[in-house]
């Protein structure tokens, strides 16, 4: 008897802020969620030292009167909500009732507040959970809250702190998430007296990425092709093609105002931009979701960082679908830095390049380009389809220059000098052929003069084993031979030189690394890729005319400023950029 005791107020209100007050952008987050609850079209936040010892945020919203005051300091003591059916349906953005006496029994700090009918305010000043004092006083309308020495007297959490660098990028984080979130209102930023940014309120979400993040951020976005369904509705921006960042931090899901953690949504990306980044990189975006209240539930987390959706598969799907066809639409592929192959430039190419017009009424007579190539067995380029050329604009004229290392392509274009990696360019063309090829029947095979016997380890044979179907589909045809082994027969045509253990090998350990969404066949998908890759790397080296086609072929592409694997196919250097690199 006697082993169990119930906590004493101060105890169980430091347990209750250890859930809601992580750190100083805890503190910001809350703060200004109860602002624009409140009304406020206008909020600015102060901090200094990291948060530690300072973080101030006034509004001018509605304010509250002294007993509401008061009573706003005491545990589940809310506005928002009457009834616990009001949990399911909740539209604002603070509800539990815990953040404004949390927040005050770790900190020193200090509520100021007036109605806009009241003739003066109301002042409360906190110390670690004991009100120190209440009095009038004068001020606007509004409120504005001080949260001073955070955890002063709880030193073990104090200690757990980073450094001011660091406290102060999660503070200005936090703050660039809720200015995206909510664009009518209007927000500033100052760090240690000195203002970094502030944003005023607007329609415009690409307003907002600009003021908030930069106008460096926006030029790597490009607008998401809208999309709707019965209770979803879904718009932002998302990175171009090759466009990434080594962590998830430039992520923002905003779902009904709030920014949240939505693994549905990022696994939507990684699965979406599987050929359009390297492996390691995530692109950037800005997602601003709306759904039904009643298909989710933000109250799963003390901070209410995460929800729980009720089906989110129709996430998943709605989201890659839209980002898919943005990325694969003309007018978002061509993004910079590579120019827009819907524009042309006076060509100065000279007249023997096949595919690209000639200097015109020059007389001086043109310089060799490249040296032709030895007539060595090459992969061979597709032609798009009469519907696809006639839907897409052609590309631009470029004039090429020569090839570097007989590795890539070095061209003038519009915007500048134009370097083409032709590896990856091969490898971008031969996996949309591929793609399509598929997706109109069974690619065509290369039967073997003698039948392969190939032996896998035992859980890549066990994969194989169970998809024979989609390996045929693609051009494969082998059966089980017992032992892991299998007997081969024919192959892809473009494989003619074998790979095959390597491919299959390859197409494992892709489908382990990164998943399906089931939006299309991920087997044939992640062979596609494989098998693209591979052949690519037997290309031989490539002539005038050759390289002409491979710059044609690739611009009709659906991505072409990315390989399969995301590496960018082009890079360009812009005019200005050269003439800044030689001090003019």
């Amino acid at each position: 008897m006697g082993r169990i005791r119930l906590l004493d107020d101060d105890v169980a209100s430091q347990v209750a802020a250890g859930e809601v007050v992580e750190r100083p952008a805890s503190v910001l987050k809350e703060l200004v969620e109860n602002s624009i609850d409140a009304g406020a079209t206008r909020v600015s936040v102060e901090f200094s030292r990291g948060g530690t010892r300072l973080v101030r945020v006034v509004d001018n919203g509605c304010g509250m009167d002294r007993e509401d005051a008061l009573l706003s300091l005491e545990r589940h003591a809310t506005s928002k909500i009457r009834s616990a059916a009001d949990l399911a349906s909740v539209a604002t953005m603070g509800f539990r009732g815990e953040a404004l006496p949390s927040i005050a029994s770790v900190s020193r700090f200090r509520l100021r507040t007036r109605p806009a009918t009241a003739q003066a305010g109301t002042e409360i000043e906190v110390a670690g959970g004991k009100i120190a004092a209440v009095r009038e006083c004068g001020m606007a309308p509004g409120t504005s809250i001080d949260v001073e020495s955070i955890f002063f007297n709880l030193p073990a959490r104090r200690k757990f702190l980073r450094g001011e660098e660091t406290e102060s990028a999660h503070l200005v984080h936090q703050a660039q998430s809720i200015a995206l979130a909510h664009l009518g209102v209007a927000l500033s930023i100052v760090r240690d007296g000195r203002l970094l940014w502030q944003a005023a309120a607007t329609e415009d979400l690409a307003v907002r990425i600009r003021d908030v993040l930069g106008p460096d951020f926006l030029s790597k976005l490009r607008p998401l092709s809208r999309t709707g369904s019965p209770g979803l509705a879904l718009r932002g921006f998302i990175a171009k093609p090759g466009e990434g960042r080594p962590d998830r931090e430039l992520q923002f899901v905003i779902l009904n105002r709030r920014v949240v953690r939505c693994p549905a949504v990022s696994q939507s990306l990684r699965e979406a931009y599987a050929d359009a980044l390297s492996k390691g990189r995530h692109p950037m975006s800005v997602l601003c979701l709306e759904l039904d209240p009643l298909s989710f539930d933000c109250n799963v987390h003390p901070a209410k960082r995460e929800v729980r959706l009720h089906r989110p598969e129709l996430v998943r799907q709605a989201v890659y679908a839209a980002v898919r066809a943005t990325l694969e639409s003309p007018s978002t592929t061509r993004a910079t830095p590579p120019p827009d192959p819907v524009r042309s430039i006076p060509s100065r190419m000279p007249a023997e390049v096949p595919g690209v017009p000639g200097p015109g009424a020059s007389s001086s007579p043109p310089p060799q380009v490249f040296s032709p190539a030895p007539l060595a067995p090459r992969l061979e380029f597709p032609q798009d389809p009469p519907q696809m050329a006639s839907a897409r604009p052609g590309p631009e004229r470029y004039r090429l220059i020569g090839d570097l290392g007989e590795k890539w392509i070095l061209m003038e274009g519009e915007e500048g000098l134009v370097l083409v990696d032709s590896r990856a360019a091969n490898e971008r063309i031969l996996f949309e052929r591929l793609r399509r090829e598929i997706a109109s029947g069974p690619i065509p095979s290369q039967r073997l003069l003698l039948p392969a016997m190939v032996q896998f380890p035992p859980k890549e044979a066990i994969w194989i084993s169970g998809n024979l179907d989609p390996l045929h589909r693609a051009g494969f045809q082998l059966e089980a031979f017992g032992g892991g082994t299998f007997k081969v027969e024919a192959v892809p045509a473009c494989l003619e030189g074998g790979r095959l253990e390597a491919v299959l090998l390859d197409v494992c350990e892709g489908l382990k690394a990164s998943g399906s969404l089931g939006m299309r066949d991920p087997v044939l998908d992640s062979l596609v890729r494989s098998v693209s890759r591979l052949a690519a790397r037997d290309s031989s080296p490539f002539d005038a005319a050759t390289a002409c086609r491979l710059v044609d072929d690739l611009l009709r592409c659906d991505l072409p400023y990315a390989c399969p694997q995301g590496r960018p196919t082009m890079i360009q250097w812009s005019f200005g950029e050269l003439e800044r690199k030689f001090g003019r």
